[in-house]
């Protein structure tokens, strides 16, 4: 009876330990889609900026050379 409990007792750490490392490899992907997403939308916000930029950029010359004719 001590012996069944104590077979028990094992064959259900192993079945945790060999469970916890599939569950940690599952994190990790997420970790690192997440990380991913995160770099892209970095990159989009910068694009934009510097679109904003050039266009405010265009507008203060429009705005420049307009004055100059009135």
């Amino acid at each position: 009876m001590l012996l069944a409990v104590g077979v028990s007792i094992v064959v259900i750490a192993i079945a945790l330990f060999i469970l916890s490392y599939f569950m940690n490899d599952r994190f990790e992907k997420i970790e690192s889609e997440l990380e991913q997403l995160s770099v892209s939308t970095m990159q989009d916000t910068y694009q934009l900026k510097k679109k904003v930029k050039v266009l405010e950029e265009e507008l203060l010359t429009d705005g420049i050379g307009e004055s100059e004719y009135y």
